[in-house]
């Protein structure tokens, strides 16, 4: 396959790990205040660190893989994005049931750590909500066994693993970047797209879940 054509494939599933209302709340609420610099870095490191560490186990694992043959790798290839869809789905169909008071408490928790916590608590409280990120986590998964088993060279490899986790972080990295250009101009966009996060957060995870799990499961059914 092509470094277009595994790119293509893999952009999705980068799109769909960036669906973290949490950390994307909270890291609005850190910038949107002052002192907001050493606090941002820490939500973006903790955050971070947690997505690197997961992908960085998944890469060893797959590396580790023996050598099957093309046909065999492209089934497990097949079947880990069968599975990882019907994790998804079955995440989505949870978040879309009613959870009375979900949305509200970790509104309250978010906005409870930006009021008190200290920069290093905030390196924790990040990496610890990517932990809990499952259905990022989960999307991860297939997107580098995608790369991992396209036989390219290791520097298109590395580009894609670049591209992916760029996407991924995407609601770590962007509202430091908007602030940093824009000021507190930024401020009413921030707040705006803050209250849609929490108030939809779970519908949000949710949409993704069933998108990103169809796009999966069709693709590794084909491929079987």
């Amino acid at each position: 396959m092509t470094f277009w054509g595994v790119l293509f494939q893999v952009i999705p599933l980068g799109i769909g790990a960036a669906f973290t209302p949490s950390l994307l709340a909270l890291q609005i609420l850190v910038v949107s205040g002052d002192p907001w610099k050493r606090r941002a870095l820490a939500v973006a490191a903790g955050g971070s660190a947690a997505f690197v560490l997961v992908g960085f186990l998944l890469l060893v694992g797959f590396r580790q893989l023996p050598d099957l043959g093309a046909d065999l790798h492209d089934v497990f290839a097949a079947w880990l994005r069968v599975i990882a869809g019907v994790v998804l789905w079955g995440l989505a169909i949870y978040l879309f049931r009613p959870h009375p008071g979900l949305q509200e408490r970790a509104r309250r928790d978010i906005e409870g750590y930006v009021a008190h916590a200290s920069s290093w608590v905030f390196l924790g409280i990040a990496f610890a909500l990517s932990l809990k990120d499952v259905s990022s986590l989960v999307v991860l998964a297939p997107a580098l066994r995608i790369i991992t088993a396209s036989r390219l060279d290791v520097v298109a490899q590395v580009v894609l693993v670049v591209v992916v986790y760029a996407l991924a972080l995407s609601p770590l990295l962007v509202p430091p970047a908007l602030r940093l250009v824009f000021g507190h101009r930024i401020d009413p966009a921030f707040q705006a797209v803050y209250r849609f996060t929490m108030d939809h957060q779970l519908q949000l995870v949710g949409s993704m879940a069933a998108i990103i799990g169809a796009y999966l499961l069709i693709g590794g059914i084909i491929i079987l």
